[in-house]
Parts: structure tokens; C-alpha cells; sequence
């Protein structure tokens, strides 16, 4: 089948009555995306044909747990979003009224109710604005650190979060990006004779350095 929004729970529907599930992916698959003609039966026709020819470019599929945190950590992002919307809409309100205030300090939990207090500054027709984004923030930022603490307390992830997170530059939200989006090393199919195509290349980049050095030695004589 073609990979789709809902091709998950149609893949674990599917896995425990069949030999094998294969899932296609659409981007790949140019024999049905520029076709003329498209319906479901002549779409399932192409993909049992590229199946049956061995032509099928089949997509990863991660296991149940992984895809089910995989969507809590990009419901994560998200909300990071929707902050960022948020924060730039509070910037966008006062500078749309004349308001000065400071950049660094403004989305800061101390700084923006002394803005509110000044009473002069601040227009009354944008200050119910202003408080329901900074109540919008707030909540969607406790939403966020919920979610990022409860990936991180799980036991399918914490061990490998924490491996990840003693590569140097590695944060607690990269580290479950790559164990999440990236998958395990089994996502990337190696074929054996790239080993081969490896040794080869490696071989002759000594033979390179051997000549260079030599014709190097010949120069100075």
C-alpha cells in the first residue's frame, strides 16, 4: 500500500494476518504520481505490479511505540509553534500602538507585568489582548515541558536519550528528535557490497598518498 496520513494503524492492522506488509513511498512512486489516469483500482494495479517486479520503493515503518511517541513529540513542536505565533503577535499589538518596551526582556516572566502596570503606555483597547496572549503562552509552554518530561521519563527512550545526550552540542530535544524521526539503524538499508566499494576506495586513496609521496621524494632529489 501507498504510504498515507493513516497508513499506520492500517499497517498494524494488516501485520498480524499477512506474510508480509509492504509500504510504498509516494514520492517515489512516479509511475502513479504522473499517470493520467488515476482511480484506486488502477493505482493498486501499478503498486502490485512494481511489487511484483521487485521495482516497489518500500518506506521504513517504525514499531507501534516509536510512531505513538513520534506524535507526542511533534505535537510538541506544534505548540513550540504556536508560541512563537503568540510571542510575535504580543511584539506586533505594541508596536502597532507606539508601545517601547524591551526585546530581550519582553516575553521574560518578571518584565511583562511591569509593562502592563504602566497605565499610560499601554493603550486599554490592546491590553485584554495582550493578557489573554501572555495566559496563552504560559499555558502552552507548561503543555510543552509536560511532554517533553513524560518522552523523557519513558522507558522505551530514557537509556537512549541519554547515550545520545553525551555526544557534545546534544540537548534533551535533539536527542529525542534523532531517536524518534531518525529510527534505528536498521532504517538504512546497507548493501553488502557497498563494504566492498568502501575497501576499494580506501585502497586506492593509499595508493594516491603512496605516489604523491613519492613523486614528492623525486623532486627534492
Amino acid at each position: 500500500m501507498e504510504a498515507t496520513i493513516f497508513s499506520g494503524w492500517i499497517y498494524d492492522h494488516l501485520k498480524p494476518h499477512a506474510a508480509a506488509v509492504k509500504v510504498a513511498h509516494p514520492l517515489m512512486l512516479r509511475a502513479i504520481a504522473a499517470s493520467k489516469k488515476k482511480n484506486d483500482q488502477i493505482d493498486a494495479g501499478k503498486l502490485a505490479d512494481c511489487l511484483r517486479c521487485d521495482f516497489l520503493p518500500e518506506c521504513y515503518m517504525a514499531s507501534t511505540g516509536i510512531r505513538e511517541r513520534r506524535r507526542t513529540l511533534r505535537c510538541r513542536h506544534l505548540l513550540v509553534r504556536q508560541v512563537v505565533q503568540l510571542k510575535n503577535r504580543v511584539s506586533s499589538l505594541l508596536m502597532e500602538t507606539g508601545v517601547s518596551y524591551n526585546k530581550q526582556r519582553l516575553h521574560r516572566a518578571g518584565y511583562f507585568p511591569e509593562l502592563l502596570a504602566s497605565k499610560d503606555a499601554i493603550d486599554k483597547s490592546i491590553r485584554p489582548l495582550l493578557r489573554l496572549s501572555r495566559d496563552s503562552i504560559t499555558r502552552l509552554q507548561r503543555i510543552e515541558s509536560a511532554l517533553i518530561r513524560s518522552l523523557q521519563r519513558d522507558p522505551l527512550l530514557a537509556e537512549r536519550v541519554r547515550r545520545l545526550q553525551t555526544i557534545p552540542c546534544v540537548g534533551r530535544i535533539t536527542a529525542l528528535t534523532w531517536a524518534l524521526e531518525m529510527g534505528g539503524y536498521f532504517a538504512f538499508p546497507i548493501d553488502p557490497t557497498s563494504h566492498q566499494l568502501l575497501r576499494a576506495l580506501r585502497r586506492r586513496k593509499e595508493i594516491s598518498r603512496d605516489r604523491g609521496t613519492h613523486t614528492a621524494f623525486q623532486a627534492a632529489e
